[in-house]
């Protein structure tokens, strides 16, 4: 058996041993020093008038008292010096900037000083992937002084760096640099399909790629219209948003726009056309003539071009045409007719 504990070396009492209260005050002293441990400073030579109870590291190169001691724990006791040797996992307060060291066997350390955590949970337990989880009703980020700003970075082009907002851990919305380095709002009904409604490209160019759009015509042709007769169209010469073609009108004068969502459309008309009396060509909704049209109060001679201009409330899957109000010979084609709708 040896004299002192292995780890604070406390001289232990022997048997027979006279004077035992001297040993046991020693280990009291030595606890006294190493338990809760605060340095008040590190020096290279001991102090003019140490405080009793007072505990220093004694820096390298020593003087005086503290030669030949260095990396050691000077504690002053009843008027003297008592000298500690550290061992790797003590602990310390140092009073000079109150940060808590630990020696690793060779110096004192600041885990804090450059802190690293495989994973953190704040009332949530962190994961390998989601390695900072939070629960909380809100989270706070604070300027320190000035500005703040939030950094989100990801490797290459082609990879993601976004917020993602979630409806019952479904995705519903999803914000930033999605697979490429433009920035992109996008949204899906089920967090399965995704669609993209907003993009800003590095050229500061905002672009709505699925913003219901389209601009549509019929084959070249003469059709001689009486009142009620509907002419829809065959092609979409620019479409984006969902729109559709749909089944052949009566008198196969085309399909009728098929909208893809409700809102405010800005509805632009423009068609080659000669009346025979007073007639009107007007945007028709679900068969029945609008408010957004053009009108001649009787027949008109050389051929005229209607060019109407307005904003219509439409409802997903409404059939758009155009429904003539009296005697028309109406030239269809790319040059001559066309109907543009775009949503607001």
């Amino acid at each position: 058996m040896t004299d002192t504990t292995p780890n604070l070396k406390l001289p232990y009492i022997l048997p027979s041993q006279a004077m035992k209260h001297i040993t046991h005050n020693e280990a009291l002293q030595i606890l006294d020093a190493a338990t809760n441990a605060l340095i008040v400073a590190t020096l290279t030579a001991p102090p003019a008038s140490p405080v009793e109870g007072a505990l220093y590291l004694v820096a390298a190169s020593g003087t005086g008292a503290f030669a030949g001691k260095d990396g050691r724990l000077a504690f002053f006791i009843d008027g003297a010096w008592i000298f500690l040797v550290p061992r790797a996992g003590w602990r310390a307060l140092f009073a000079a900037d109150g940060r808590t060291r630990i020696f690793d066997g060779t110096s004192w350390v600041d885990p804090l000083a450059s802190p690293v955590m495989d994973r953190l949970g704040v009332s949530a337990t962190p994961d390998a992937t989601n390695r900072l989880a939070i629960s909380s009703e809100a989270t706070l980020f604070n300027h320190a002084g000035h500005s703040h700003r939030m950094k989100l970075n990801k490797q290459a082009s082609a990879d993601t760096a976004s917020l993602l907002f979630q409806s019952n851990w479904s995705g519903r919305a999803e914000i930033g640099l999605l697979g490429n380095d433009a920035l992109q709002f996008k949204a899906s009904p089920d967090g399965s399909s995704w669609t993209v409604g907003l993009e800003i490209g590095g050229d500061g160019i905002v672009r709505m790629p699925a913003q219901p759009l389209v601009s549509a015509t019929l084959a070249s042709a003469s059709h001689t219209l009486s009142a009620g007769n509907l002419v829809g169209f065959d092609t979409m010469s620019v479409m984006q948003g969902g729109f559709a073609l749909g089944s052949t009108l009566s008198g196969g004068r085309g399909k009728p726009l098929i909208v893809p969502a409700a809102g405010l459309y800005m509805i632009a008309m423009r068609a080659n056309l000669q009346a025979t009396g007073a007639a009107s060509l007007a945007v028709a909704v679900n068969g029945t003539a609008s408010s957004l049209g053009w009108s001649a109060s009787g027949a008109t001679s050389p051929v005229a071009t209607a060019s109407v201009t307005g904003i219509l409330s439409l409802g997903a899957g409404d059939a758009v045409a155009l429904m003539a109000g009296g005697p028309l010979s109406l030239q269809t084609g790319p040059a001559a007719y066309e109907l543009s709708l775009r949503l607001l």
